[in-house]
């Protein structure tokens, strides 16, 4: 397979037209204006709609005054005797399956059923059988998403989950329609900057031959931004197929620091929330292993380095999300593998993945 041939790279020019669309869309508010009376949510979910909600979580909490717990399907469902005391009248579960058919995540929302508990789903569109066992549903509006590896179907995710928490907050009277429209402005400004993060991304790849001889990954990410390093940490695996790690900046120096080597690529990224540790193990770190990193500063002006502009409120989840998809396209392209290439498909067969 040769640059940019992947099915991936289609889904992911089709993003900023998504994800406007989104934003512009009439149907997030009044459902939010219905959800102010819940003071805990459970995100339930699988990989990719998972790592969209760890994304989501410290925007909810901070800006919808919301106590938010993001759990796997599979523990939630394993866990009746929690679930049977969650308070039915102030505990919301949201289920996020961008198929709709997630075995684990429709077992979800029966359990959270039997026991009276609300639930909202979200999935790509209105013909999910999610739909069918949740109490309110958003659509994701992002299409069809042929491809093992998720991209506009998780941008759509957090765009989606951002705007309700967005109106929940001012509903709640948590922030002013100022701060909401700062919200939207910046969510807005993502949106038309896609394309010159994506042409700083291609050109970061180039320069870097990203990819070659990639045979181990850590992803490194703070607050909003480490629900994106366990993205880059999914991504990358599915489409190199090769083992990776995600851990938080404060993390990383507690064992794993001690397994970087030579042979080993990491991959920053620095935010206000992170700044200073995020700057050291990139400095420590840089002649020692394949260092890589994507700031929101002009501090570093390096060719292992992507620099994007700063958006305080979502710190800028966007476009950092797409630089995470374009080098999960971009890798194994390079070397002539199709990132959707079958890799122990019968696996998710034999566990009925999905219904």
């Amino acid at each position: 397979m040769e640059l940019y041939e992947s099915i991936m790279w289609k889904y992911i020019s089709q993003e900023q037209e998504i994800l406007s669309a989104n934003i512009a869309r009439d149907d997030i508010q009044p459902l939010a204006e219905q959800l102010t009376k819940y003071r805990t949510i459970y995100f339930v979910s699988h990989g990719s709609s998972y790592n969209s909600s760890m994304t989501v979580a410290p925007f909810f909490m901070k800006n919808a005054r919301i106590n938010v717990h993001c759990v796997t399907a599979g523990n939630f469902i394993s866990s009746e005797n929690q679930v049977s005391l969650l308070d039915k009248d102030t505990t919301l579960v949201v289920l996020i399956s961008q198929t709709g058919n997630s075995r684990g995540t429709l077992e979800g929302a029966k359990l959270a059923r039997k026991y009276g508990i609300a639930t909202l789903g979200l999935s790509a569109d209105s013909s999910a059988t999610l739909k069918k066992y949740t109490d309110c549903f958003l659509t994701l509006n992002c299409g069809e998403e042929d491809s093992n590896a998720k991209t506009k179907g998780m941008s759509s995710t957090i765009l989606v989950l951002l705007l309700l928490g967005t109106y929940i907050g001012l509903k709640k009277g948590i922030i002013t329609e100022e701060q909401k429209d700062e919200i939207i402005a910046e969510l807005n400004r993502q949106c038309m900057e896609l394309r010159t993060v994506y042409d700083r991304t291609v050109e970061f790849c180039k320069k870097n031959e990203f990819g070659k001889n990639l045979t181990s990954l850590y992803t490194i990410g703070s607050d909003m931004n480490y629900g994106l390093a366990l993205e880059g940490q999914i991504k990358v695996m599915e489409t190199m197929c090769i083992p990776t790690v995600a851990v938080d900046s404060e993390e990383f120096s507690h064992g794993t620091h001690r397994s970087i080597n030579s042979d080993t690529s990491v991959i920053i990224i620095r935010t206000p929330q992170n700044a200073d540790m995020a700057q050291k193990t990139f400095d420590y770190f840089n002649p020692v292993s394949r260092m890589y990193m994507i700031e929101t500063f002009e501090d570093n002006k390096k060719d292992n380095v992507v620099n994007i502009p700063l958006h305080r409120h979502t710190e800028s989840v966007l476009t950092v999300v797409l630089f995470i998809q374009i080098i999960s396209a971009y890798a194994p392209e390079l070397n002539h593998l199709d990132p959707n290439r079958e890799a122990n498909n019968a696996y998710t067969d034999l566990v009925e993945t999905r219904i």
